[in-house]
């Protein structure tokens, strides 16, 4: 007869969750999971944007075609040790799920970033990491291995601000190790939409072909360009827009056309949200 007893509770931690068990975390390890973690590095770059510390996104698909750069001019992922932890913030934010700048109030006033676990699950599922942080003067650097640090952070002088992370998925967790461009670009294209005057930049070294998204009419741009590619006809010429800047942020675009079905896309925070929600039945 087997027994069954505190010996056999099995502990995870750290980043070790993650990769037993990365579908809980990215919904599985296909192509779906796999640009999800192209999605969680870029909706932190976008957080900056959208609370109006960041204006400029680059974005590049390395030429092995399996590795990629995600890089903003915000303001940089502390580097000052946590008072918690004893290490640096750059390296608890890579290193430790639900840690992040996004539980408080004032640091962020709008997110679409998974609260602390986007950046440590990247790192945690990736055979290489790189963070590198400018701030304060300085440029901070650190590497990681399969979500491990590879020794501390160092750094020089340095101009500006912003963060930068390249990272490779890690091929003992994904079956295939392949971006598709395509679906970079059209997320990265509707972002640039959804978040007016942020200048987002793709760079595909496997075609050495480089573009900018950049739309100064935001969303009146993107229902332009969806009315045209449904070939629908508009039956008046401007469309109705509303925009709103308060405690509650709303950005709203609307237009009548011939056609006899209905369309509409909806986003929380930048996240596409597919499926509806409170927000559309309001709408």
């Amino acid at each position: 007869m087997s027994t069954y007893t505190a010996k056999d509770i099995t502990v995870l931690e750290g980043l070790e969750p993650v990769r037993k068990r990365p579908g809980m975390y990215i919904g599985g390890v296909g192509a779906a999971g796999l640009h999800h973690l192209v999605w969680e590095i870029l909706d932190n770059a976008i957080d900056e944007a959208m609370n109006g510390h960041a204006s400029q996104i680059g974005v590049t698909l390395h030429a092995d075609g399996s590795s990629i750069t995600v890089t903003d001019d915000g303001r940089g992922i502390p580097v000052d040790v946590h008072p918690k932890t004893r290490k640096t913030a750059l390296e608890v934010i890579f290193t430790v799920l639900h840690a992040g700048g996004k539980f408080e109030q004032g640091n962020y006033k709008t997110s679409g970033g998974l609260h602390g676990v986007g950046a440590s699950v990247v790192n945690a599922l990736s055979k290489d990491l790189v963070a590198t942080v400018k701030r304060d003067g300085f440029q901070w650097e650190q590497r990681f291995r399969q979500g491990v640090p590879q020794g501390g952070i160092g750094g020089g002088p340095a101009r500006r601000t912003g963060t930068t992370v390249f990272f490779h998925p890690d091929a003992t967790i994904f079956p295939r190790i392949e971006f598709d461009a395509d679906t970079i670009a059209q997320r990265l294209e509707v972002a640039s939409y959804l978040h007016r005057g942020l200048k987002i930049t793709f760079e595909n070294e496997v075609t050495r072909q480089k573009v900018t998204y950049a739309h100064a009419d935001g969303l009146a741009d993107y229902l332009r360009t969806l009315v045209a590619e449904r070939g629908a006809r508009p039956v008046h010429d401007l469309p109705f827009v509303v925009a709103r800047d308060g405690a509650l942020r709303l950005d709203l675009a609307l237009q009548w056309t011939e056609s006899t079905d209905e369309h509409v896309r909806s986003y929380v925070n930048g996240i596409p949200t597919g499926s509806g929600g409170t927000h559309e039945n309001g709408l």
